[in-house]
């Protein structure tokens, strides 16, 4: 019977750990990547009047939002967030949820088989309670 402290066995052992957290962190490291460009693109478009754009970024419940009651198409709606700057100041991700603060903004994300797209937009945190948003999905 081999001894798990063996010459061999135990630096095989670490490398095998070492390399299984480097792909973690890899992958982490991919997710926030992901998370962070779809964020600022979307807050980019809005900026931008670029409502074509924007609405392509957004889950398809966002985009039903974001006219409301309204007849008025997401393109020409989503124009009323209001963006100020794409600068990231913090990135959280709890496996398929998002979450970015851009610019003046709070953006919240969830990944779907397409990948992230914006479930809610133009957030801003209220205290002692919810983010009231924008635009909800």
């Amino acid at each position: 019977m081999e001894r798990l402290v063996s010459g061999r066995t135990l630096p095989l052992a670490l490398a095998a750990i070492v390399a299984a957290a480097g792909l973690v962190g890899c992958a982490a490291s991919t997710e926030r990547a992901d998370v962070q460009r779809v964020a600022v693109d979307f807050v980019t478009a809005v900026e931008d009047n670029n409502g074509q754009d924007a609405c392509a970024l957004l889950t398809s419940e966002a985009e039903e939002s974001v006219s409301g009651a309204t007849d008025v198409p997401c393109p020409t709606a989503v124009l009323n967030i209001d963006e100020s700057g794409a600068e990231v100041h913090h990135i959280q991700v709890w496996g398929d949820a998002a979450q970015v603060k851009v610019g003046s903004d709070t953006v919240f994300l969830r990944r779907l088989s397409a990948g992230w797209q914006v479930r809610a937009a133009g957030c801003q945190s209220q205290p002692g309670a919810a983010y009231n948003c924008d635009v909800e999905g």
